[in-house]
């Protein structure tokens, strides 16, 4: 075997891994802003409760679309399933910028 086919390879997996560890950062910083995001909802909700309010649907809506969004990442990064992943990252992401939006 030449000294090429194997270099080419070894690039190939060092691209490979260099992407998911990017993806793997990714998850972290939107985990986490999802995270700070739900908990906030969640004490609106709550202090809104106490006053006799309800939380707006949509907001509820769109806090329990961004839970369900960020397991199935959770399980797609257990999973290893890297293009999943990279497509539920981006939903989340959308959930969080229209939750900050209309909060």
């Amino acid at each position: 075997m030449s000294a090429g086919p194997a270099i080419l390879l070894c690039v190939a997996l060092l691209s490979a891994s260099a992407e998911q560890e990017r993806l793997r950062l990714q998850y972290d910083d939107v985990a986490a802003r999802a995270q700070a995001l739900i908990e906030t909802v969640d004490y609106i909700e709550a202090g809104l409760a106490l006053q006799g309010y309800a939380l707006h649907p949509w907001i509820a809506s769109a806090r329990d679309n961004l839970v369900a969004t960020m397991e199935r990442a959770s399980v797609e990064l257990k999973n290893h399933n890297w293009n999943q992943l990279r497509r539920d990252l981006v939903r989340a992401r959308g959930w969080i910028e229209q939750l900050e939006r209309r909060l």
